[in-house]
């Protein structure tokens, strides 16, 4: 046993070695980086792409006090993919201070357009107060293939300025 244990300690030196290489591949943690993109979209962000989507929000460029304006959601599926129309989606949005909107959290039976090709959903908003408002909203949906569903969950976040 004992010529085993020193069999694999030699073993484990030669494969020291081989993993000495293995970190230049985590030189190229560069990757890493772009999975801080992920976290980036999770903080927030008024575009997100991942595997079989698109989430787009289309804010109006700007807004008046009193008035009332709205912001889009899109969701666009990618090639070999399509919308989940089973699946629970749900769009929370969290109004900045001194913003209403109209209904904080929506349902397909609230989308402007929700079919397999892709859904949209119109965050109809009334500020209150000028100046930046920074809005941010979960969406969860699912993209599924032929033989596979990906249940999402996306954060998003887009600016309006209030004059």
């Amino acid at each position: 046993m004992i010529g085993l244990a020193t069999c694999s300690n030699s073993k484990a030196p030669e494969t020291r070695p081989e993993q000495a290489p293995a970190p230049t591949p985590t030189a190229a943690a560069p990757v890493a980086p772009a999975a801080r993109s992920a976290p980036k979209s999770a903080a927030g962000a008024p575009r997100v792409e991942g595997q079989g989507f698109v989430v787009e929000v289309q804010a109006p460029p700007g807004g008046a006090v009193g008035g009332t304006a709205s912001a889009q959601v899109v969701l666009r599926p990618t090639s070999g993919y399509h919308v989940n129309k089973e699946f629970p989606t749900a769009l929370e949005i969290t109004p900045p201070a001194g913003v209403e909107v109209e209904k904080a959290k929506q349902t397909p039976a609230d989308a402007a357009r929700f079919e397999e090709t892709g859904a949209e959903f119109a965050v109809k908003f009334t500020p209150k107060d000028a100046g930046a408002k920074k809005f941010t909203a979960t969406f969860r949906f699912a993209v599924c293939t032929a033989t596979t569903c990906d249940p999402k969950r996306e954060t998003l976040a887009w600016n309006v300025d209030v004059k």
